[in-house]
């Protein structure tokens, strides 16, 4: 019997990527936090860990940069890293900075937008749902945070990129510690960022912005118990500061 030989050209196999230890480890140790086992709050002392693993303290150092890097660590002025842990005041102020930030972003990005650039927001989009659907929350974190950098990246503006970079990160990671088991928010999560996509095709920075605020502030307030006072229209802040 004749055998056929498999065509695997037009398969659509990716090149397989080897993480590296760091990357191993700092993905154990975000699964840990993920499942409870390590809880908010709880210190990570770098030569426990390195004595589990069975591996140098440098190493240990490089994941948890990574994962302060995700926001599911902070680490402190004393060197003490800790895995995030946020009051619900801190959340509030951080939200307050955060929606400030983005809208700027949003406005920047609006004009700046590309049909490239919607694909691939809507690439990161599907990654999103997919991993909802999974109930995979750290893939979820993941690509929730690459669909914002790229937008905060079509901003142009490295220095406000970076400032979001350091709100957003800690407070996406915590609130999906906090709230983990809400499962119908992350399918909500998904719509949500579909019309912040919808409101960037518009290329008109204004209505991008309204919509930006307006799903993401009602997002928040009926997932995640956040409630924010709304921020005024683009023509409305012109008038109060003409006033």
């Amino acid at each position: 019997m004749k055998v056929l030989e498999a065509d695997v050209s037009n398969v659509g196999f990716s090149p397989v990527k080897l993480r590296s230890l760091p990357e191993t480890v700092a993905e154990q140790i975000r699964t840990a936090i993920l499942d409870g086992r390590l809880r908010p709050g709880e210190r990570l002392i770098e030569q426990k860990i390195a004595a589990l693993f069975s591996i140098g303290q440098p190493t240990v150092r490089e994941a948890l940069k990574e994962l302060e890097y995700q926001g599911f660590v902070r680490k402190l002025p004393n060197r003490a890293t800790y895995i995030t842990d946020l009051s619900i005041g801190d959340m509030k102020k951080m939200f307050e900075v955060r929606m400030v930030l983005e809208t700027l972003a949003i406005e920047r990005a609006a004009r700046n937008i590309t049909a490239a650039g919607i694909e691939q927001l809507r690439q990161h989009l599907a990654t999103m749902s997919q991993a909802a659907g999974a109930f995979d929350l750290a893939a979820f974190h993941q690509s929730d945070l690459a669909f914002h950098r790229a937008i905060w990246q079509m901003g142009d503006n490295e220095h406000l990129g970076a400032a979001l970079d350091r709100i957003a990160s800690a407070l996406f990671a915590f609130v999906l510690l906090k709230h983990h088991d809400v499962k119908d928010g992350y399918r909500a999560a998904v719509k949500q960022h579909e019309r912040i996509v919808e409101g960037l095709a518009t290329q008109n920075p204004e209505e991008a912005s309204r919509v930006f605020h307006e799903v993401t502030v009602g997002f928040w307030r009926d997932y995640r118990d956040i409630e924010t006072p709304a921020m005024p229209s683009k023509s409305n802040r012109k008038r109060t500061a003409a006033s």
